[in-house]
């Protein structure tokens, strides 16, 4: 017998410390059905009769085995990305920092002075012992880059939440890791936000708006309407914010 296809809409559940994105499609069907594909793509399929709390009791049921595969996919996609840069941090090249493409300029530190990396409008500077070594400069970048994140982050995360305190909201542990499918992810009942290493490559409005997504989910853990008025409460113009993150063409 042919199986109906009605309709698919993009949907998203909090499983865990992560919000899971998922591509509910109903159809005539009779059990739920759910398929993670290899590049972590959550697909659920169910009947019209079956309700959505019915559904996602179900993926919490599941949690465990589709969180699992999430993080798989995302770690294996890292590797893959990995193994395609190849950056030799050398004059002329671009990294992005805060949304804008800032050119790379090594130069030899005068002896007896310290290596380090300076961030100007336009160029980001690289003062080396050795401007030949690419593994040192990367080394120096990473390094150089996560206290960066640290202090952006930080600053941002400080800023937005002083209007949850109305709310008895503590301020959460700040986690900085690199993350493909997702910009952020909130653990509402242990006070941790976690953040996209790449989040610092997008405009600061990006950023805001993100953090503010995941601050929300310490009032509304899942993203009901009250979750949304609340989004547009604080931030206006969070639609807006958010179509720009993901009118970035590096994460299209």
């Amino acid at each position: 017998m042919a199986v109906r296809v009605y309709g698919r809409e993009i949907r998203a559940i909090i499983l865990g410390n992560m919000e899971i994105k998922y591509e509910l499609t109903r159809k005539s069907v009779k059990y739920v059905n759910l398929r993670i594909d290899a590049a972590g793509n959550v697909k659920v399929s169910a009947s019209c009769n079956v309700s959505i709390d019915y559904i996602e009791a179900f993926m919490r049921e599941k949690q465990a085995v589709i969180v699992s595969a999430v993080n798989r996919a995302e770690e294996n996609s890292l590797r893959q990305q990995e193994q395609h840069t190849e950056r030799q941090y050398a004059d002329g090249e671009q990294l992005a920092i805060l949304g804008k493409k800032r050119e790379v300029k090594v130069s030899q530190v005068v002896p007896g002075t310290k290596e380090r990396i300076e961030l100007a409008e336009e160029t980001i500077f690289f003062r080396v012992k050795n401007p030949q070594d690419t593994r040192h400069k990367e080394l120096m970048y990473e390094k150089w880059l996560k206290e960066y994140q640290r202090g952006v982050y930080e600053e941002i995360c400080h800023q937005v939440h002083g209007q949850f305190r109305q709310w008895g909201v503590d301020y959460p542990i700040v986690r900085i890791r690199r993350m493909t499918s997702r910009w952020g992810s909130c653990q509402p009942y242990r006070g941790v936000v976690t953040l996209n290493s790449r989040l610092i490559e997008t405009p600061l409005c990006c950023i805001e708006y993100v953090v503010t997504h995941e601050f929300c989910h310490f009032i509304h853990p899942d993203h009901s309407r009250a979750f949304h008025a609340l989004m547009t409460r604080l931030m206006p113009d969070w639609k807006q914010r958010r179509q720009l993150l993901n009118s970035i063409s590096e994460w299209n």
